[in-house]
């Protein structure tokens, strides 16, 4: 089979409805279960079947919220929700997606590369949410398999499973994203040499100090409890000498000094590339530049220099 091969679901559309997040512990047991019988590659003849995973009427808990808040560096005396917060809420029904027959490689190991997200309308605590979640394809690559997720959140309703294929404007969507995640294989082929992208520093405007345990406190209120994100001993058996910082946290790290930096206005969306993982602890250096309603950042190594995360960041010129 051919490097970059795109697969796509196909079939006859199937909703699956969750009506509580699965246990941590029995999460685990079932991930390590899977990682030893699953591939951590796409077969020749693998078919990926259209399913829509639907947690419907999942509360915005502001105790929760200001938690995230606290972990991710926003100001907390501040109300309303992170759009990064909403994505956090996804964890337990992609927990449930990739441990389900309908993967069809490891679910273990999963290295988010990037996230992209649309903020549609502003969400308050105690509002409810109906979440859905679907594969939009996988491909085959020279570093292992790349997994594109779509996610949505829309006001809850009655028969949410109804809307699970529907139209964005069926659902009352506030919010959707597209999260990319990276399976390495074993199985690589050789790729030739290309010079690498020029790399152009942005201006560093902040030094953020990243604590060893930064993993386990985001973990706490994400439910994202990946191995290689926890202590030293987890993250060995993933491949990483060092626990690493989660993609998301990254991401709402970022956007919460720079919504301080653009004076708090409404977010509409951001987009990143997540690069180099970072091992905690960890300095960092935020850099950004603004031009408009619009602003490009990127998190580096303060030491090295190297990037961990590259992306924009959008917002509207009314302040929240």
């Amino acid at each position: 089979m051919p490097l970059n091969t795109v697969f796509l679901p196909a079939g006859r559309d199937r909703v699956v409805v969750m009506d509580t997040p699965l246990p941590i512990p029995k999460v685990f047991i079932k991930l390590i279960s899977l990682s030893m019988v699953r591939p951590t590659t796409l077969a020749k003849n693998v078919v990926l079947k259209k399913i829509c995973m639907v947690y419907p009427g999942v509360a915005i808990d502001i105790d929760q919220v200001n938690r995230f808040k606290q972990v991710c560096g926003y100001d907390t005396n501040r109300s309303g929700v992170p759009a990064a917060y909403i994505q956090s809420l996804f964890i337990s029904i992609m927990s449930r997606f990739i441990s389900s027959s309908y993967f069809p490689i490891s679910p273990m190991g999963l290295i988010q590369t990037g996230q992209s997200f649309e903020l549609i309308q502003a969400v308050s605590p105690g509002l409810k949410l109906d979440l859905y979640c679907r594969i939009l394809d996988m491909t085959r690559t020279e570093k292992g398999v790349v997994s594109r997720f779509l996610m949505e959140a829309a006001i809850a309703g009655d028969h949410a499973e109804k809307k699970a294929f529907a139209q964005s404007d069926e659902k009352k969507l506030v919010w959707h994203g597209i999260a990319t995640y990276l399976t390495r294989s074993k199985a690589r082929e050789p790729k030739g040499k290309n010079q690498p992208p020029r790399d152009i520093h942005l201006p560093a405007k902040e030094i953020i100090d990243v604590p060893a345990n930064t993993g386990r406190r985001y973990a706490a209120v994400s439910r994202d409890f990946n191995p290689h994100h926890l202590y030293t001993w987890t993250a060995l058996p993933m491949g990483f000498k060092q626990p690493i910082a989660h993609g998301i946290w990254s991401m709402a790290r970022a956007g919460a000094s720079l919504e301080k930096a653009a004076g708090y206005p409404a977010l509409t969306g951001m987009d990143g590339n997540l690069k180099l993982p970072i091992f905690m602890p960890a300095r960092i250096t935020l850099g950004y530049t603004f031009s408009g309603t619009n602003a490009r950042f990127e998190l580096r190594d303060k030491a090295k220099g190297v990037p961990h995360l590259k992306g924009s960041f959008r917002f509207s010129p009314t302040t929240i």
